[in-house]
């Protein structure tokens, strides 16, 4: 992967793209995003995973609930025990970097991602870990999610699946039919 500066002062390009985060902004990415293990222990995985996404912008459903939890400031409080359902990711700054707190989280049957342009293929596989309850996803306009990131999602046990997909998939046929076989049973859409 060739990496090259044109002007410090404008842009990084990757493989003659130009890259529109630049270094800093990867490391406050990390930072925002990644996982607090001692946290996790102590107030669960569910609570935890709902504090990372809050605080990215995305939102939550918990079990039982008609509506989504937008404001971070809402979340009850530490000792009420809640179990998400549901996580709608528009304009999300959430990254593979943060997957990692979706592990432990049980109920999570719908994942919305959509303007999320930080997702990358590492992410798609970190969706592994919802392969028990993970039923329904919806990716849209999240142009780091190539053909290989696509892929790992073969190995989930989806009933839905809808993709509207960047130009970076060069062979959305062949993913579409990787997919296919490995998820018999679901409906797939693919634009």
């Amino acid at each position: 992967m060739l990496l090259q500066v044109v002007n410090p002062a404008k842009k990084l390009y990757m493989n003659n793209v130009p890259c529109v985060r630049n270094l800093f902004q990867n490391v406050l990415n990390k930072v925002f995003n990644a996982v607090d293990e001692d946290r996790r222990e102590k107030l669960g995985p569910d609570r935890t995973c709902a504090e990372w996404l809050l605080r990215n912008g995305a939102s939550v459903k918990f079990k039982g609930s008609s509506e989504f939890l937008k404001d971070y400031n809402k979340l009850p409080d530490e000792d009420f025990p809640f179990k998400i359902a549901e996580v709608e990711a528009i304009d999300s700054s959430i990254s593979q970097y943060g997957f990692g707190n979706f592990k432990g989280c049980q109920l999570i049957w719908k994942i919305v991602f959509d303007r999320c342009y930080l997702l990358d293929n590492e992410a798609m596989k970190g969706l592994l870990v919802l392969n028990d309850s993970l039923r329904h996803l919806k990716i849209t306009n999240c142009p780091d999610i190539t053909d290989g990131g696509l892929l790992y999602l073969k190995d989930l046990n989806l009933e839905h699946l809808e993709m509207h997909i960047s130009p970076y998939v060069k062979d959305k046929e062949n993913v579409f039919k990787t997919l296919k076989l490995g998820l018999p049973k679901c409906n797939i859409i693919m634009g």
